[in-house]
């Protein structure tokens, strides 16, 4: 039995040897590991084919779009690792056949991966000279610049280039009309328009001259800024003649009115003098008035004049202490050194509410007031004080 069963694996050896004898007779010698590390090869050369498609793609959209659109997916890429599917499927029939065809297309996608490389960068010095370079011979852009031609040169004709500030005008002399307080004026000698001075009125004379009533377009001795007399303009007047000033509404000075010809003041309502009148020049006698409180029952100073300037001074002092009231005269008189007074006429509604005196301190003739409560205590009077 033993001899049967070696003779029938013998005869089964016989019959594979004789098959393998068979398939080299008609494929011929074909080394299967060399094959398959061909295949590896070129399933990983697939891989970076594909990898610098997608780096091809991208520089074509980047030539053809402005803006940067997302990575394309590349769809059906094949992470088949064949040596094991070869391994796995001895039914795969390897070929010379087979090997030439591989590598026939491995040389044209070579080819033609070189042609893209190299259509991509004629595109991209193609989009580089096109954003710099203008075409000069468009038969469009010629006519557009002959047409701002023609519009640059209608504005300087037209003068003046759209300028819209009088200091840069052609006609307008702008180093001699840019200066405070100068107003413009034309020249006609050399036909532009000049800075010229506030004052003046008409020709060559700055002053109107009138021996009557004179109406002026502009000014008559006055400064511009007062034309109108509007607000609270400053209003100077220069040597007016023969011009009578009438005003109808208040006037008033802030400073001293003087003016030497002056022999009579006319007034129809009341004359307000606000801190005193004075006669005679050099002054002669004086009316002045002042006012002081006291809070206390010491003596004190409630007003004085100098020594120097008035030799004597009457008053008429009125004292007021809540519903309390008193009014009484004083005449003082000195000689520089010392100074006497009297009082009298007095007057009160009920007890006496201060007592008065005189001295003189520091060239200074003082009246000295003693009130009798230390309740407030106001004293209001008018001095007439005659000169040294």
């Amino acid at each position: 039995m033993s001899g049967d069963l070696g003779q029938f694996f013998s005869l089964i050896g016989k019959a594979k040897k004789e098959k393998e004898d068979e398939f080299r007779s008609l494929v011929g010698e074909v080394d299967i590991n060399s094959m398959f590390s061909q295949v590896k090869e070129s399933i990983n050369e697939d891989k970076q084919k594909q990898k610098k498609e997608e780096k091809q793609i991208k520089a074509l959209e980047s030539w053809l779009f402005e803006e940067t659109k997302e990575k394309p997916v590349i769809v059906g890429v094949d992470d088949t690792n064949y040596e094991e599917w070869i391994e796995d499927n001895e039914e795969v029939e390897v070929t010379p056949e087979l090997v030439q065809e591989i590598k026939e297309e491995e040389v044209e996608e070579k080819e033609t991966e070189d042609t893209v490389d190299h259509a991509l960068k004629i595109l991209e010095t193609i989009k580089s000279k096109e954003e710099v370079r203008e075409n000069l011979g468009d038969p469009e852009i010629i006519k557009i610049r002959r047409e701002l031609e023609y519009l640059k040169n209608l504005v300087n004709a037209q003068g003046g280039g759209g300028e819209v500030r009088l200091e840069f005008l052609d006609d307008v002399d702008r180093d001699s009309v840019k200066v405070d307080g100068k107003f413009l004026k034309y020249q006609a000698s050399t036909g532009t328009f000049i800075g010229a001075d506030a004052s003046g009125g008409g020709g060559d004379s700055d002053y109107a001259s009138s021996a009557g009533i004179a109406t002026f377009a502009t000014t008559a001795g006055v400064s511009t800024n007062a034309q109108g007399l509007t607000g609270t303009p400053d209003i100077t007047v220069n040597n007016i003649v023969g011009v009578a000033a009438t005003f109808t509404g208040n006037v008033s000075i802030a400073g001293t009115l003087t003016y030497e010809d002056v022999t009579n003041i006319d007034s129809v309502g009341i004359v307000t003098a606000r801190s005193g009148v004075f006669f005679g020049s050099p002054t002669v006698s004086a009316i002045l008035t002042n006012s002081a409180t006291t809070t206390t029952t010491s003596q004190t100073g409630i007003d004085s004049f100098s020594a120097s300037t008035y030799r004597s001074a009457k008053y008429q002092v009125q004292v007021t202490r809540g519903s309390e009231y008193q009014v009484t005269e004083i005449s003082i008189v000195h000689d520089g050194s010392d100074s006497y007074g009297t009082e009298y006429a007095t007057l009160k509604t009920g007890e006496t509410l201060s007592t008065f005196s005189t001295d003189i301190s520091e060239g200074n003739v003082r009246l000295l007031a003693t009130p009798s409560s230390s309740t407030s205590t106001v004293f209001k009077f008018t001095k007439t004080a005659i000169a040294v």
